[in-house]
């Protein structure tokens, strides 16, 4: 058994579809309802069955970095030290053995903050039409004189553009609204295949 965690619900669902579109085979996805819950989780994981009888190969752990990627990491590597006395080195790197442990902060690329919609959003951002959801945005803020709206309300926006129901970031990934073989998903593809295989993509960290 290869178990990737995903901070909640929506997170699992577009994890899994992405799984799923690039043949990323024997990973079994579950949500630890949000980061507050992460180090209650993962303690409890050592208890279960599966880990009793050794039948786990690998656990690979994601969290959005929001505004503080580097806090993001702190407390993953916190709750697999907790749960596994496994120290990680590094991001997207593994320790441990029996299972391998990894964990991976989902951020926008180039930054060390944002979440999965960030990624969803940057993978559409050149279909037609995606700059008038720009200019939408943009005339909120000349209006209202509100400066930021979060990366979930503008990509549930942008799916109110291409479907008659409501769709965030889990149902459009379930629904193929998400294009997940573009180049922003590479980093987050990587990890999966480390979790996948049980080895560092590549030898190299992953920020």
């Amino acid at each position: 058994m290869k178990l990737v965690l995903c901070e909640g619900k929506g997170d699992k669902k577009v994890i899994s579809a992405l799984c799923e579109a690039l043949k990323i085979n024997g990973l079994q996805a579950e949500d630890y309802g949000g980061r507050d819950k992460l180090l209650e989780y993962m303690v409890g994981l050592p208890k279960r069955p599966e880990f009793v009888l050794r039948q786990v190969e690998s656990v690979g752990v994601t969290q959005d970095a929001d505004q503080d990627g580097q806090a993001a990491w702190d407390g993953v590597r916190d709750a697999v030290k907790a749960a596994f006395g496994v120290v990680l080195a590094a991001r997207g790197k593994p320790a441990g053995a029996q299972p391998r442990v990894a964990g991976f902060i989902v951020a926008r690329p180039g930054e060390d903050r944002g979440m999965l919609e960030d990624l969803c959003l940057a993978a559409v951002s050149q279909q037609p039409g995606y700059s008038c959801l720009e200019d939408y945005f943009r005339c909120l803020t000349e209006k209202t004189g509100k400066q930021t709206y979060h990366p979930k309300a503008r990509f549930r926006a942008w799916m109110a553009s291409q479907s008659d129901y409501e769709l965030h970031a889990g149902l459009a990934a379930e629904e193929g609204c998400v294009p997940f073989t573009h180049p922003v998903f590479d980093p987050l593809r990587d990890f999966l295949r480390v979790c996948e295989h049980g080895h560092c993509h590549g030898g190299k960290d992953m920020l």
